[in-house]
């Protein structure tokens, strides 16, 4: 089956990721890249508020002629008292269907989370930048795969979340979904 494929971003790390998960099930004929702003902070903090982006960037980019919308969104998260790094894809079909999924999550150093919550920075990439010297990383290998020393890019993160979003989609019998 051929698709068309809406994704809130014009980011081509969240774009590679969107489109590798979906072209595991699909055959991708057309993508429509599209910034789309959202009404939470550069940093979300939270899984209700990262899900309300990934949730407003997928409403924002559909359009007529899209099969699937996508929406990814990354922020922080806290158990036990630890930061981690998140990213949520938010699936909806033509027909009005939708899921997500999360990506897996990581440690963010104490004193990065600090520093979003003091306004030192506005978003991960930019205390990043400053650690690493690397501009846009976030649009290249992403902190993870400075972590990682290369090992694991960005966005197989967001290859990750969209795969999970698409398994309630993939299997609509089991979720009550038909």
């Amino acid at each position: 089956m051929s698709i068309t494929l809406c994704i809130g971003s014009l980011n081509p790390v969240k774009i590679k990721g969107v489109r590798a998960a979906f072209e595991e099930f699909f055959t991708v004929s057309k993508i429509i890249p599209k910034k789309v702003p959202t009404s939470v902070p550069p940093q979300p903090l939270g899984l209700d508020e990262i899900l309300k982006g990934a949730l407003e960037r997928a409403k924002g980019c559909f359009e007529p002629g899209c099969d699937y919308a996508v929406g990814v969104e990354a922020g922080f998260y806290v158990v036990n008292d630890e930061p981690f790094d998140v990213e949520i894809s938010y699936v909806i079909e033509k027909n009005g269907s939708y899921s997500y999924g999360f990506s897996p999550s990581f440690p963010v150093p104490r004193r990065f989370y600090e520093w979003i919550l003091t306004g030192k920075y506005k978003e991960l990439e930019e205390a990043v930048e400053y650690l690493t010297g690397v501009e846009r990383i976030g649009e290249k290998q992403g902190f993870i795969g400075f972590l990682t020393k290369g090992r694991l890019e960005r966005y197989v993160l967001s290859y990750a979340a969209t795969i999970m979003a698409l398994v309630k989609l993939l299997n609509k019998e089991l979720y009550g979904l038909i």
